[in-house]
């Protein structure tokens, strides 16, 4: 089971698929689930809910932790309770963990020390997971933030947000203040 349906867990999901795991896909956009539906074959999209959460996490062996909300905290999904109707030796693999993670029991790990065991359930919750691939991690980074960092330097602010509007979004601070909400 795969907790969100963006980048990380559409990757997520294709690998499980590509080894033979029978998968779903948690998420609450619609249109993100159609989609899905459409391009990810082999994969079933469920609605993410309580109650559907509940009904698979008895039959999971792997649930991946992938939900984003960007700029803020990653909502709390599986409670300690949540986490006691999965499989003992299950494993539970929480990449939001960098935002606080989308488990009650998610607590961040390193690459020396990895894993912990929370109601049974192998936890593993490394901050920055890529990380352990630095190279790769840093120019995989760099390819895709250079060409705005040469817009922004370029143009400056007011120039580059002019000419792309989506890096409005991006802005989390300007003129020594806070303007992203979430972040605040």
């Amino acid at each position: 089971m795969v907790l969100g349906g963006g980048t990380a867990g559409v990757n997520a999901a294709r690998i499980a698929t590509g080894i033979g795991a029978d998968v779903a896909i948690l998420e609450v956009d619609f249109e993100r689930m159609r989609f899905l539906d459409i391009t990810m074959s082999g994969t079933s999209t469920v609605f993410s809910n309580e109650a559907n959460l509940s009904e698979l996490l008895p039959r999971v062996d792997l649930v991946i932790g992938a939900v984003l909300v960007p700029g803020a905290e990653a909502p709390k999904l599986i409670t300690r309770e949540m986490l006691r109707l999965m499989p003992k030796g299950s494993v539970f693999v929480d990449i939001a963990v960098d935002q606080g993670g989308c488990a009650e029991t998610t607590r961040a790990t390193t690459h020396d020390q990895p894993t912990y065991e929370e109601e049974g359930v192998l936890h593993y919750c490394v901050a920055n997971m890529p990380g352990a691939y630095s190279r790769t991690a840093t120019q995989a980074l760099n390819n895709v933030t250079h060409p705005w960092t040469l817009l922004l330097a370029d143009m400056g602010v007011a120039g580059a947000c002019a000419v792309r509007k989506e890096l409005l979004g991006g802005i989390n601070s300007l003129a020594g203040k806070v303007t992203c909400r979430p972040v605040a």
